[in-house]
């Protein structure tokens, strides 16, 4: 799960619009996008969703602002784990 956690990671590092506090166990994180007010987020997990076919967990699902969101990196297999965090990146700017 080492690993999973260091793939997110990376990407964290190289996405501008993405941050986290690092989970140092566990199989779960809290991304938060580094969006603009006036972004649409109901429109950001829309297109995540219907566009790209990735499915995280909106914060305000776990009483945590929209801009967070619930991020699972232990079930998928790691090309579908990166596959998952390309969709994100890729709806960010759609």
């Amino acid at each position: 799960m080492a690993r999973r956690r260091d793939i997110v990671q990376d990407w964290i590092d190289g996405e501008t619009l993405v941050d986290w506090v690092r989970p140092q166990g566990g199989v779960v994180g809290f991304p938060r996008l580094d969006v603009d007010a006036g972004f649409d987020l109901d429109r950001f997990y829309t297109r995540l969703l219907e566009e790209h076919g990735t499915y995280v967990g909106p914060g305000h699902w776990f009483e945590m602002p929209k801009r967070f969101f619930r991020l699972g990196f232990g079930w998928p297999t790691e090309a579908e784990l990166r596959g998952g965090l390309d969709a994100i990146s890729a709806a960010l700017r759609s």
